[in-house]
């Protein structure tokens, strides 16, 4: 399975917003482990499963497909 930075970024996002992994995992009606395994990337990701997750994140699933936590720690020069 190919490492991809949406796991990565899934992570992110819920982190930056404030939200537990157990809110998360509840909102998609799965377990705490489940939703942990994908967070680290240890499964594979369903478009449905993902279209789940960006909805309850509150963001499209192609904001998660090109977050980039850089953009928001960047000093303005």
């Amino acid at each position: 399975m190919m490492k991809s930075n949406v796991y990565v970024n899934i992570r992110k996002i819920r982190e930056l917003k404030n939200l537990t992994r157990e809110y998360v995992a509840e909102e998609l009606n799965m377990s705490m482990s489940g939703y942990g395994k994908i967070e680290r990337g240890e499964v594979d990701l369903t478009v449905s499963k993902l279209i789940e997750i960006a909805k309850v994140l509150d963001v499209s699933t192609e904001f998660i497909f090109k977050f980039n936590v850089s953009v928001f720690f960047t000093e303005a020069k």
